[in-house]
């Protein structure tokens, strides 16, 4: 292996000269070749399968078809998005490019791509249809309702995917005493009367300490955990003394199991942390997307169903969602089914033809009273009731800000870095993983290989946590469930488009199709990579030390959508509340509350959302 490995270095290294000499004849005007061109950016790994995915197309598909395609590497980062769009519109340059979900819509609208949509669908001999919708919407934009529907134009296809799971320390895990499992919560009852092996096969009995204990279906179960809704305090935290701790790689923790057991590996709840498992911090995420849309939330609200978008990060009234059959919106009109959570202008009282304002706290009004929840919605026994998705951000932003910084109506937790921890480090979240220093992480799937690579000790992966409460919390045996939010994270892509200018266009969406289709995304499995399709996650061939739920991943694909990055044409109006976000509340900053936050965003993010809509109507 060592040996294929070197020579495939050596042939990338050999070719990427090659491409680059080719790239720049092209762009110094020597003559156009006749072949498809198509411009990449990547590591040397990233290269190599790109290569060998090109090659494979050429060899099968385009040699059936009397299409070539021709690979050239390009600058990474910034200097591949100006390159894009400095040729763009011009006669020639690239057939075939990627383009980032932050990218997309504002590429479309600056008329850089070409809708797709007929010349996929005149293709019947390669088969995308196993590429999830979730997928396939992030590559959907209409231009002239600036909407994203299941119908919307289709622009391109992702050639590959990064979904978001939790990495974790099981080397660590193992030092506090924590008994790893890998049991499906559908198996709990069997494995817990010895009937089955988990995933891993490992029965209930080769466990001596679970024996007579029937384990709940949880995803960290402690005996006497610190979290106990009626008594909870978020700094009383106790460390685990002589009792039963287990966790379940194949079961979502809640806020509360994550955050117990996070804190036993965070030097800022357990000073003996480092010296024991050689861990700074128990828990990090980066993204609050998993716990905002877990419970039916998110960071924009269109208030009129126009268009007319609003930063609703702050809503403060509870979501809701469908219990059983449908239910259709009184504002917008949406049908909701089972699973579904409402929309803020079905959630709240407001009629058609209203426009709600936003306060300056983060709430709505109308004709100057604060804005409640519609009485057809909070009266019905058809909805279950969600926590805000204020409730929903600020108990992910209390992961890292300090104890004495109130947020909301608790402290933080201080269990989580800083982003200012990794700027000064030079180091990223993925580095402290791998050198042991934080001990649980969620990550995206295109750190596996480096993970596999690097790291010293026995890791592997879980699910995303989720909004979950218990029926009776005071007991921990006691595994029923209340009340559960949704299943939500984030997952990265890079698509596949092309320019306008581009000619043969049946040909480059053969190729497009065929790089996103199981015969190329095949080879992206072969070689280590995460494929865009679930169904061939089982051939996935990482190496050694490969996490062995790696299905976790694919498990979270239908979930998974695309980040705040990619709801609107630009990025100004995040820019406005998440830097400060970072920078400031979530780096501690001395005298910085988060009512400084507030005071500093909320307008002028909604201000700049506003002047938006409102060139876009008089563009109209």
């Amino acid at each position: 292996m060592a040996k294929k490995n070197g020579f495939v270095k050596k042939f990338v290294s050999v070719i990427l000269t090659v491409f680059i000499a080719l790239s720049t004849a092209l762009l110094v005007g020597c003559k156009k070749s006749n072949k498809l061109q198509f411009w990449v950016y990547g590591d040397e790994e990233e290269l190599s399968i790109f290569t060998h995915m090109t090659k494979a197309f050429n060899d099968s598909y385009g040699k059936e078809h009397g299409i070539e395609v021709e690979i050239s590497a390009k600058p990474v980062g910034s200097n591949y998005s100006n390159l894009i769009q400095t040729t763009a519109s011009s006669s020639s340059g690239a057939d075939i490019f990627f383009v980032i979900e932050n990218d997309f819509k504002k590429w479309v609208e600056m008329g850089f791509m070409q809708d797709l949509t007929e010349y996929f669908d005149a293709v019947d001999d390669i088969d995308v249809s196993d590429i999830p919708d979730s997928m396939l919407k992030k590559y959907r934009y209409d231009t002239e309702t600036e909407q994203t529907m299941d119908d919307s134009p289709l622009y391109g296809l992702p050639l590959e995917t990064r979904p978001t799971a939790l990495y974790y320390n099981e080397s660590v895990f193992e030092k506090a005493g924590i008994i790893v499992i890998s049991v499906d919560e559908s198996d709990m009852d069997a494995w817990n009367a010895g009937e089955i092996a988990d995933r891993r096969g490992k029965y209930k009995s080769d466990f001596p300490a679970l024996n007579g204990v029937d384990i709940p279906k949880k995803g960290y179960f402690r005996e006497n955990p610190s979290y106990r809704k009626n008594d909870y305090d978020f700094n009383a935290w106790v460390k685990p003394e002589a009792e039963i701790l287990v966790f379940n790689n194949r079961i979502a923790m809640n806020w509360d199991e994550v955050e117990d057991l996070g804190r036993l590996f965070s030097v800022s709840t357990n000073s003996r942390a480092e010296r024991d498992f050689g861990t700074e911090y128990g828990y990090y995420t980066e993204w609050w997307f998993n716990y905002g849309w877990s419970v039916g939330g998110d960071c924009l609200a269109d208030l009129n169903g126009n268009g007319y978008w609003n930063f609703s990060l702050l809503e403060d009234t509870p979501n809701y969602m469908v219990k059983d059959g449908e239910y259709t919106g009184e504002f917008t009109g949406t049908v909701y089914k089972k699973g579904d959570t409402l929309l803020l202008t079905d959630k709240l009282a407001v009629n058609k033809g209203q426009l709600l304002v936003a306060d300056s706290q983060g709430g709505y009004t109308l004709d100057g009273k604060k804005v409640g929840v519609r009485e057809t919605v909070a009266n019905s026994d058809n909805f279950i009731t969600l926590p805000s998705t204020r409730s929903a951000f600020e108990r992910y932003t209390r992961l890292g800000t300090d104890g004495n910084v109130l947020i909301g109506d608790a402290y933080g937790l201080k269990m989580a870095p800083t982003p200012s921890v990794f700027s000064a480090s030079g180091r990223t979240p993925i580095n402290y993983f791998y050198s042991g220093k934080i001990a649980i992480l969620a990550e995206q799937s295109s750190f596996v290989k480096t993970v596999a690579k690097e790291t010293k000790f026995k890791w592997d992966v879980a699910p995303l946590v989720i909004y979950k409460e218990y029926e009776n919390p005071s007991n921990p045996y006691d595994d029923t469930v209340a009340v559960i939010g949704k299943t939500a994270g984030h997952s990265n892509s890079r698509g596949l488009v092309t320019r306008k200018k581009s000619v043969k266009k049946d040909e480059i969406a053969r190729f497009i199709m065929w790089m996103a289709s199981k015969d190329g995304q095949k080879i992206r499995a072969e070689y280590g990579f995460f494929p865009n399709q679930e169904s061939l996650i089982p051939e996935i061939k990482f190496g050694e030390n490969a996490p062995r739920n790696v299905v976790a991943f694919s498990e979270a694909m239908p979930y998974q959508k695309a980040g705040d990055w990619w709801y609107l044409k630009g990025s100004s109006w995040i820019d406005i509340w998440a830097v400060p976000l970072n920078s400031k509340l979530r780096n501690n900053t001395p005298n910085y509350t988060y009512q400084n936050w507030i005071d500093e965003t909320l307008g002028e993010t909604n201000r700049t959302l506003y002047d938006d809509y409102i060139r876009d109507v008089n563009k109209g």
